[in-house]
């Protein structure tokens, strides 16, 4: 039957439709290969019910009154993957926790099924450029997280981009900040040699001198001569010529004459020609012509290694100065702060008052003219009065992203001392934390202390930046300690 409908459509639309037929056949082999089949589920329900889902596909799940999903939302999802799928979908009782969204930080050690019970502790550590706040820890109590540790910036990063070698690259992935002791190792281009220490570390801020990179000389590159002129020697015997303005000849075992303008001779077991104008000729075992103009040809038993570099290597580094990549680019609610004639190779971006920069601070121009990550600016959360009356604010405040901040609270102990609470702000929702014994830290009283206005402290120790610095110009800091409402402070220091 197939010959007959060949013969029916003519030979090249038959092999067109056979080609089509097999092209198909082979796609939907392919892809039930990489289909998922239906996953388990207690206590809720898909939104398709398949027996198997094709690659790619993206299954939503409900659970039932009383659970939850192991994400965060009313509805989870899991996607199809190569006969996998991207996570275990699970409905749990609604009082556990999944893991919470705190930046910076993660859980120790990690939790593999997903979720934590009622009731559980859990502790925390910050990545290398934060450290935590307060206690560590945190409890599951109900379904939700009872003051989440917050990891705050350290204050001696370095905030900026190691030193640029020329010809040389970092070995290491794209980072905005680095911690105190952070070292990055350089790698030379070809054709060049490293001079110097193959790193450089971050101190107090900043980073120590990186390494350069010189050109490699080849091994037969030739001397370099002097203006207008030339210099030849004879491979064997101590004669020699060389050109300038005035005629010089020179014996020794060979005979040697050279002339400025002119023309060179010099004889001995080999013979040797040059002239110092346009063309010059040498021989001895081997011959060679070599014209100052246009023309250069070489002859003899075999080719003369001595031959000059076309041209000089070009450096190719992984970064183009800022105005390479044409017109800058623009972050909602910031803008770059600096000059492209005093920093030619990064644009520094800053927010707007109050947004948070979240991603690198520095944006630089790749070698292929593109941008690289820029960041963004976070809104921050408003602390309305109204909304938190127990917080005794006279307007309403302003909490940056994915930050907490320390407020006195309308209720005092029987002494009249202060009373503090934790407001922090993630991914635009505020938590308050309850209401406890603080301290108040007067600006005006405490004026060696890099204060713009009063600020009050929990119950803990706190280190803060002073007004002054070292003889160097590196900051000094001293440390703030609040203790069942007492405050006392300690002299300014250099922090290791």
């Amino acid at each position: 039957m197939g010959y007959l409908f060949c013969r029916e459509m003519r030979e090249p639309k038959c092999l067109f439709f056979v080609l089509l037929i097999w092209c198909l056949g082979t796609v939907h082999a392919q892809d039930s290969q990489r289909s998922c089949l239906k996953p388990k589920l207690d206590r809720g329900y898909f939104d398709l019910d398949e027996e198997t889902y094709p690659h790619g596909t993206k299954l939503y799940y409900a659970c039932d009154k009383g659970w939850k999903p192991v994400v965060e939302g009313w509805w989870g999802m899991v996607k199809c993957e190569n006969r996998k799928w991207s996570h275990i979908p699970q409905c749990i009782d609604e009082n556990n926790c999944i893991p919470p969204d705190n930046p910076n930080a993660k859980e120790k050690p990690l939790n593999v099924n997903g979720w934590y019970p009622n009731g559980k502790t859990v502790w925390f550590d910050c990545d290398l450029t934060h450290e935590i706040k307060g206690s560590p820890s945190a409890k599951c109590e109900n379904g939700s997280w009872r003051e989440l540790p917050l990891c705050v910036e350290k204050y001696d990063l370095c905030r900026k981009p190691p030193p640029v070698v020329t010809n040389a690259v970092i070995i290491h992935k794209y980072q905005d900040k680095f911690p105190e002791g952070f070292k990055l190792n350089y790698t030379c281009q070809d054709s060049y040699t490293l001079e110097g220490t193959d790193s450089t570390v971050c101190q107090s801020g900043g980073w120590t001198k990186g390494p350069t990179c010189i050109e490699t000389p080849s091994p037969t590159e030739w001397p370099s001569t002097g203006d207008g002129g030339s210099s030849t020697s004879s491979d064997r015997g101590n004669g020699g010529t060389s050109s300038g303005g005035d005629r010089s000849t020179s014996s020794g075992g060979d005979r040697s004459t050279s002339s400025g303008g002119g023309r060179s001779t010099s004889s001995g077991g080999d013979r040797s020609t040059s002239s110092g104008g346009d063309r010059s000729t040498s021989s001895g075992g081997d011959r060679s012509t070599s014209s100052g103009g246009d023309r250069s040809t070489s002859s003899g038993d075999e080719a003369s290694p001595n031959v000059r570099p076309s041209a000089r290597p070009q450096p190719s580094g992984p970064f183009l100065p800022v105005d390479s990549c044409g017109e800058k680019p623009t972050v909602d609610n910031g803008d770059f702060i600096s000059d492209s004639d005093r920093n030619r190779m990064a644009l520094t971006f800053k927010c707007i008052n109050y947004y948070k920069l979240v991603g690198p601070e520095q944006v630089m121009c790749h070698s292929d003219k593109t941008w690289s990550k820029l960041p963004i600016c976070k809104a921050p959360c408003t602390i309305d009065k109204r909304t938190f009356y127990l917080l005794d604010l006279k307007k309403d405040m302003f909490v940056k992203e994915g930050e907490s901040q320390t407020f006195l609270c309308k209720e005092t102990d029987y002494w009249k001392k202060p009373f503090v609470a934790d407001v922090r702000c993630l991914n635009g929702d505020v938590t308050t934390g309850s209401c406890t014994l603080g301290c108040k830290l007067d600006a005006r009283r405490y004026y060696w202390l890099d204060l713009t206005q009063d600020m009050f402290l929990k119950d803990e120790r706190q280190t803060l930046n002073c007004k002054q610095k070292d003889y160097w110009g590196r900051p000094l800091v001293a440390n703030v300690q609040c203790q069942n409402g007492y405050l006392t402070s300690n002299s300014c220091y250099q922090l290791n």
